[in-house]
């Protein structure tokens, strides 16, 4: 329900407040050298940044994560999302409601909710049309107020849900791709944090979540273990590495046999959901909403601090 431009301005005007940070953008990672007491990272500019250590952020298709774990491209799956922002004076008044709401249909899902004060919605609607190729953010041509590209796969989808589509703009398409989760986040001074470790599909609506809950585990171990950055690294890995892929391998069960469903797989579907009362769903979510991960990490300060 937060834009994610708010918290990135959070996070960039600290950066420029911190005399030790020096952000600079347009500086696309190609690779890294390391000697064991140094790293450089290799700039596509042909630019060498050192440091003591490298955390490679750089997303679905990090030019570092390739280097630490040595696997292929991402996993294509089919599934294209577009997304598109509403000021909240043409969302239709019966739907400006306060929450993250689902339309879920055979092969499709829509999803609107509030975001920035009221100003505007997001909406993002999601089909699966077996595209074969990763696109990221393209804008979709527009020969009619609704491109017939995003109406294509809710043509059979009730017309209230319709509607929500009809009021979008400038849209613009993604087609969504993951990875399968690897063990292998470290090498030397190097890790990865966020998608470049562990890319997920949103339907578990955790991306961020993951990348906010790294950046707090990699802060505490390095913090703790200030002349030993390759064991901090490691124990930062150990620690995400489990989670993380529960995270991923839950968030394509729940497109596949939850937002997804048709016919009988649909009717099974909606029978176990509503086999279990909200409470019992809290509990079912626990191990993702109720925990973070990184208690361990909370109670042995508390000990270091007590001593």
């Amino acid at each position: 329900m937060v834009h994610r431009g708010d918290p990135r301005s959070v996070f960039l005007r600290a950066c420029e407040a911190d005399p030790r940070i020096d952000p600079r953008t347009g500086c696309a990672v190609a690779g890294y050298e390391q000697d064991g007491s140094a790293v450089t990272a290799k700039l596509s500019s042909g630019e060498a940044v050192a440091g003591s250590v490298l955390v490679g952020a750089d997303g679905l298709w990090s030019r570092v994560h390739r280097q630490v774990a040595g696997d292929g491209p991402p996993r294509v799956t089919g599934h294209t999302t577009y997304r598109s922002m509403i000021p909240t004076e043409r969302m239709p008044e019966d739907l400006r409601w306060n929450a993250a709401t689902l339309w879920a249909g055979p092969k499709c899902y829509i999803v609107h909710y509030p975001l920035s004060g009221w100003k505007v919605f997001n909406l993002v609607v999601t089909y699966h049309n077996d595209a074969p190729e990763p696109v990221a953010g393209k804008p979709v041509p527009v020969p009619v107020p609704v491109p017939e590209e995003v109406l294509e796969g809710f043509s059979h989808v009730h017309p209230r849900a319709q509607a929500i589509i009809r009021h979008g703009t400038d849209w613009k398409l993604w087609v969504l791709c993951d990875r399968d989760p690897v063990e292998r986040w470290v090498d030397g001074r190097v890790a990865l944090l966020d998608d470049a470790a562990h890319p997920t599909l949103q339907y578990m609506a955790q991306g961020a979540c993951m990348a906010v809950e790294d950046a707090v585990c990699l802060s505490h171990e390095m913090a703790a273990r200030p002349g030993d950055p390759e064991a901090a690294l490691e124990n930062y890995r150990r620690r995400r590495v489990l989670r993380t892929a529960r995270v991923q391998f839950t968030s394509r069960a729940v497109g596949d046999h939850i937002y997804h469903p048709a016919g009988a797989h649909a009717a099974l579907r909606n029978a176990i959901m509503s086999a279990k009362s909200d409470a019992e769903w809290y509990d079912t979510l626990a191990w993702l909403c109720g925990v973070t991960g990184l208690g361990e990490v909370a109670v042995a300060e508390r000990r270091t601090a007590a001593a």
